[in-house]
This record gives C-alpha cells, sequence and structure tokens, in this order.
C-alpha cells in the first residue's frame, strides 16, 4: 500500500503531466522559478552538488547532449517567458555556454501550467535529490546529513523521515538505517533523526 502523501502527489503530477510539451526555447527566455531561486539562495545548492571532476573541461557539445538528457522542465508565463521548475544542474551548465541576449534553443519539456506550492516543492526537491542521493556513487555521511537536515526539517518537524514531503518522493525509507542500506554507507556517518 502506498504512503498517502506519495499518492497526493502522485495525483497530482498525473494531473500536471497530462499535457507537456517537449520544445526548444531560447535560452535567453528561460529564468529561474521564483522558489526554486530562494531555494538555491537559502542553501549552498550548487557547491553541495558540484561533481567532483570539474565542469570546465567539458566541451559546449557535452553540455547540450547534457540538456537532452536531462532536459529543463518549465512553465510557460502570461508574458510568454518560461520560469524553471527542474533541472537546475543542467540550467546553471548551460549559463556557462549560453549569454543572456544568445539567441541559442535548449531542450524544454513545457508543463501546461504552474504546479501548485505544494507540488513545486517536491519537484525542486527531487530534482536535487536525484544526483545526491539516487545518482552519486560515493556520496559522504556529512553531505547526506547537512542536505537533507536542510531540505526536510523544520522547528515544527525535527524528522527528516517524518516530514511529508520525505513520505512522498521516498516512502520506503523511514530510518536512517533504512537510508543507509540503500545509499550502502554506514550509520555511524550519517546523523539523523
Amino acid at each position: 500500500m502506498m504512503n498517502i502523501h506519495a499518492e497526493h502527489f502522485k495525483k497530482n503530477l498525473d494531473r500536471l503531466l497530462v499535457d507537456v510539451k517537449f520544445e526548444q526555447i531560447p535560452f535567453r527566455l528561460i529564468q529561474l522559478e521564483r522558489e526554486l531561486k530562494h531555494f538555491c539562495e537559502s542553501f549552498n545548492l550548487i557547491n553541495t552538488l558540484k561533481p567532483s571532476s570539474d565542469d570546465g573541461f567539458e566541451s559546449q557539445a557535452s553540455i547540450l547532449l547534457d540538456s537532452y538528457q536531462v532536459p529543463l522542465l518549465v512553465s510557460k508565463t502570461e508574458l510568454g517567458n518560461f520560469r524553471l521548475i527542474s533541472g537546475i544542474l543542467t540550467y546553471h551548465k548551460l549559463c556557462k555556454i549560453y549569454a543572456a541576449d544568445d539567441k541559442s534553443l535548449v531542450p524544454c519539456i513545457v508543463l501546461p501550467r504552474r504546479p501548485n506550492k505544494e507540488t513545486l516543492r517536491l519537484m525542486m526537491l527531487n530534482d536535487i535529490i536525484r544526483p545526491l542521493l539516487k545518482q552519486f556513487v560515493d556520496v559522504t555521511g556529512d553531505t547526506v546529513t547537512q542536505s537533507l537536515t536542510v531540505w526536510f526539517t523544520s522547528e515544527e518537524q525535527p524528522s527528516v523521515f517524518n516530514s511529508s514531503q520525505w513520505q512522498s518522493l521516498f516512502p520506503m525509507i523511514k530510518t536512517k538505517t533504512q537510508l543507509c542500506e540503500w545509499l550502502h554507507i554506514s550509520t555511524k556517518m550519517v546523523r539523523l533523526k
């Protein structure tokens, strides 16, 4: 049986993703969604998720290929601009090769509307958790502890695992032990409630 938070999130996504389109969009028309911008500023996100390799050695072709393999997820504004909802690391790389006035087109998945605040937050969290918890080969306990504490806890909810947002994204991981087993790291390295 699926967790109630995960079910609610899935229903919201099912409705939101019905009429998505894949489009080539001028890079200069894409801006960070306000919530995403605030989220990135509140935590040193890019440095936390920076790969150990120096992406300064990547070619423009490699970065462009990244944008097809992990396309930007955007919603269109009434003024015809686009707000980035997901794909922050790809966007960050594209900023290095395209100037703001550049006419270059980038591949984007365009949502038919802006997600509600709760769904938007979960989409942002999943976007940044994917490289940290789902794709990194070697993740440290300190990085996991620091990142998850900032992203999933509050004064009202000091436990990562009891957070409704965590339960929406990872309903099967209910304890630090389960998380550490999944990540193949020692429970002694992670300090979470």
